[in-house]
């Protein structure tokens, strides 16, 4: 009885000793077969729903894996790519168009085609959609996730280091009190902190007039306002369009002509900065240029 004893003693602890070598045991698989399965393949059948991520498939992909652009890629008021973009398909931001181009990875922009973007992840497709860039640190993270997606991390360093090559060499000579530029737009309407546009003439080296007025990422600011406050520069930033309209007349006020004793009003393209990418150092160059001007002229008044 004793040696019987003796063996079932000896076989539970041999059971007991399997069961604690058994998790690592899995561990050891399982690392090795994360280690062996091959690295997600870079998609083939991109399908892009917005503007701002046209941008980033037609700076990052290689032109044969785009499948879809949206309808407004080759719109070069509002896509800086437009040239690229031409001979692509474009889709109307419809599940039923992602579908049919079999897509293998779908990019858009919240909160547009939400509806879209839902279907679409019920359905089990690879999906990515990005908030809005508010600022050069969105750009720089958007720019690494959209690279890295595409399969092409390489070119995303790339692109953020030219940026921020340009980016410092446009802020290089900023000394001492900044000039005040007011962001104008038709309707009265600006832009405060919280926005791109706000990031873009900090980085050129101006101080925001909405800031100043307490104002935040979109704000009320009437002409009669605008001009008490006599900033040094005016930025339209929604550009000039050949179609003629009330709500641009208001860049030719009088009134605004004199603010500020005759401050200057700079336009900028709406497709350097509707959509926040690297490209949008070409928008902080310009204002930085208009910076440097500004100083020269009240460097000269008596």
């Amino acid at each position: 009885m004793a040696s019987a004893g003796s063996a079932a003693r000896s076989s539970a602890a041999s059971g007991r000793g399997s069961d604690m070598r058994r998790p690592a045991a899995i561990a050891l698989v399982l690392v090795i077969a994360a280690a062996l399965a091959p690295a997600r393949a870079a998609p083939q059948r991109v399908v892009s729903l917005h503007l701002c991520t046209d941008q980033l498939v037609l700076g990052l992909a290689d032109r044969g894996q785009i499948a879809s652009l949206s309808r407004y890629a080759t719109d070069p008021m509002r896509s800086r790519m437009a040239e690229a973009a031409r001979g692509l398909k474009r889709n109307l931001g419809t599940a039923e168009e992602v579908i049919e181009l079999r897509a293998d990875l779908v990019l858009s922009v919240a909160p547009a085609a939400a509806a879209t973007v839902a279907a679409l992840t019920r359905l089990g497709y690879r999906v990515i959609d990005l908030p809005l860039a508010q600022d050069f640190d969105s750009i720089r993270r958007q720019t690494r996730q959209i690279a890295a997606a595409l399969g092409h991390p390489d070119r995303g360093a790339a692109l953020i280091a030219a940026m921020d090559r340009r980016l410092a060499a446009a802020h290089s000579d900023v000394r001492g009190p900044r000039p005040v530029a007011a962001i104008w737009q038709p309707g009265g309407f600006t832009s405060g902190p919280g926005s791109l546009e706000n990031a873009v003439l900090v980085a050129a080296g101006f101080d925001n007039l909405a800031a100043r007025l307490g104002l935040g990422a979109l704000g009320r600011l009437p002409l009669e306002r605008l001009v008490l406050a006599a900033p040094d520069l005016v930025v339209n930033w929604m550009g000039d369009e050949s179609a003629p309209s009330l709500a641009r007349d208001s860049f030719h006020h009088p009134a605004l002509r004199r603010a500020g004793h005759g401050a200057p009003v700079v336009t900028l393209p709406p497709a350097l900065w509707t959509c926040g990418t690297w490209f949008t150092a070409e928008a902080v160059e310009r204002l930085a240029a208009a910076r440097q001007r500004l100083g020269v002229v009240q460097a000269g008044r008596p």
